[in-house]
């Protein structure tokens, strides 16, 4: 590794073209010649770069390049009023577009880190500020409303979560010193007892939210539970803008990873906004959760020492990326294959020449009756084979009692976690294949048809792909969920009529895990998975008003006009 004397600058002032001056902490080569510059944006305190970042500023330095760490607008040492995203494109052009002014930039800019930081990314990349040359977003967000609402269905948790995590980073910016104490308490508490927080009815009344003025923005999420006006004009990607190459940070596990960091590798290649762009971009796919260590125990499993950051070390990785779009050295990177994924199950890495695969073969794993026709809990079959005239499945929902999100794409306990007590449930219908006589890989896009019918106006439907292990564990390896009302669009929603049936799309996002042999493939169908998601209080009314709920009856149809089954992306072994 390449060290040299580092001279740090902090607080350097950075005028925004509104007159508001951010503030940065620089890392540059003690030196008097200009040195390609990277620039990293965060909301969560610059001092703790890389710690908050996982890379480290300082290592980057010492390989010859000047580092801007800046503070967004109203975060920390910057100037202005904070509201998430709403400024960081154009302050992300005139933060580049100032670095390369610089007389120790050589005016070759690039940008790295990820989550909050790298959607602040695909926001700058889009502005097309003209020393942009290349960009790093890991386990970014590409769209804010697929962040916080999936399908229809606000995604609770995460935004209560980070909503409190801002909270804590900002109390004392925005809260008298008299009131840290008993704030920061409750936020604690809220933060340690997710599923009381989040239980409170209505939503949209949620008591420490409504104690804080700071936390604005997480009930102007609820207002908009549509695709209108108010999420397009905080869009973050804009793929026909974006000219620059991207190498693209995603994992099977992170909830980040459902709001578009796996689509914005295909987006970017049919809609990027130069052939050097669409022609030039990597993607990496680990067994990681939302965590900056990319640690290699997620969940209940150990994928392994191969998967962890230390042994993929993010900081070489993306050092080779910028020294060749940035200081212009033939190092191979881009000879080699565009894709590598961690194919969980077998717990190996492998190059792709795409995504997804070309050679995918999709398969439908059809629903079957197993007994308990119009029973609790379900134990039918899930086959290849269509469904016959076979008798429905039922289940009561009570929102009252929603089925608890155990591991799966989730900030804080994330994973591949044992779901066995959650199929115990009267609501929860499992269907299974039978033991696997060979490897079954799935590597792709994991979709649902589901037919069902419900008692309600409006409800929810969930689906889960789970790996059964001999051992009788069961874990998690993707889920999704369907809001009635969104079922055929996200900007004009429609009732259901209560006992029809309709076919449901639901989206699991996608994955790569082999079932191994003596394995079994299961399907879980229910109507929450809370507080993941909010829950439907199956009543019709507009999202968070509801303190009163109802329950519903679910049916769940699997014969030849009506049959619900798994489409999953079976790769030949």
């Amino acid at each position: 590794m390449a060290t040299r004397d580092i001279k740090i600058q902090a607080n350097v002032a950075v005028p925004m073209r509104d007159g508001t001056l951010l503030r940065a902490d620089i890392y540059r080569p003690d030196t008097d010649q200009p040195a390609e510059t990277l620039v990293v944006r965060l909301p969560y305190d610059k001092s703790q770069a890389g710690m908050a970042t996982l890379l480290d500023p300082i290592r980057f330095a010492g390989n010859g390049y000047a580092v801007v760490v800046q503070d967004c607008r109203g975060c920390f040492t910057s100037d202005g009023d904070f509201y998430p995203w709403r400024d960081d494109a154009t302050d992300g052009y005139d933060t580049i577009e100032w670095a390369a002014a610089q007389h120790w930039s050589n005016k070759k800019v690039g940008m790295y880190s990820g989550s909050y930081l790298g959607s602040v990314q695909w926001m700058a990349a889009r502005e097309q500020p003209p020393h942009l040359l290349a960009i790093a977003p890991m386990v970014a967000p590409t769209s804010l409303r697929n962040l916080f609402y999936r399908n229809g269905v606000f995604q609770l948790k995460s935004a209560q979560l980070w909503s409190l995590m801002m909270l804590g980073a900002h109390a004392l910016r925005h809260h008298p010193f008299a009131e840290l104490p008993g704030l920061m308490q409750e936020m604690l508490d809220a933060m340690d007892n997710m599923g009381r927080h989040a239980g409170y009815l209505p939503l949209k009344t949620w008591p420490l939210g409504k104690k804080s003025k700071f936390l604005g923005f997480y009930f102007d999420f609820l207002e908009h539970p549509t695709n209108d006006e108010y999420w397009r004009q905080l869009e973050f990607a804009g793929y026909e803008k974006t000219r620059v190459p991207a190498y693209i940070w995603a994992g099977w596990y992170d909830a980040v990873t459902e709001s578009g960091a796996l689509s914005s590798y295909m987006e970017m290649k049919t809609r990027g906004g130069a052939e050097h762009a669409r022609k030039n971009l990597k993607l990496i796919v680990g067994p990681w959760a939302h965590d900056p260590e990319f640690k290699q125990k997620v969940g209940e499993i150990d994928f392994g020492i191969r998967s962890s950051g230390g042994a993929v070390d993010p900081n070489g990785v993306l050092l080779r990326w910028f020294d060749y779009w940035l200081k212009g050295k033939e190092n191979g990177i881009m000879d080699e294959p565009p894709v590598r994924l961690f194919i969980m199950g077998d717990n190996v890495w492998r190059n792709e020449n795409e995504w997804p695969l070309a050679r995918t073969r999709y398969t439908n794993y059809y629903l079957h009756s197993g007994g308990k026709a119009n029973g609790s809990g379900g134990d039918g079959l899930l086959s290849p084979e269509l469904a016959a005239n076979e008798p429905l499945d039922t289940f009561d929902y009570d929102p009252l009692d929603p089925v608890p999100s155990v591991g799966g794409r989730l900030l804080g306990e994330a994973g591949a976690m044992d779901q066995v007590e959650i199929e115990q449930r009267k609501d929860v219908l499992v269907y299974t294949t039978q033991p696997l006589v060979s490897d079954v890989e799935v590597t792709g896009l994991v979709t649902m048809k589901l037919h069902a019918q419900s008692s309600a106006l409006d409800t929810d439907f969930t689906a889960k792909l789970v790996d059964v292990w001999p051992t009788g564990k069961a874990f998690i390896v993707a889920d999704g969920i369907v809001r009635a009302r969104y079922r055929n669009s996200d900007k004009t929603p429609s009732f259901i009529e209560p006992d029809k049936s309709y076919e449901y799309t639901i989206d699991l996002v996608a994955t790569s895990n082999v079932f191994k042999a003596g394995h079994r493939i299961r399907l879980e169908v229910s109507s929450s998975n809370f507080p993941k998601f909010d829950r439907n209080p199956n009543t019709g009314h507009a999202i968070g008003v509801d303190a009163e709920t109802r329950v519903a009856t679910q049916k769940i149809f699997h014969d030849s006009k009506r049959p619900s089954h798994l489409v999953l992306p079976v790769i030949p072994r």
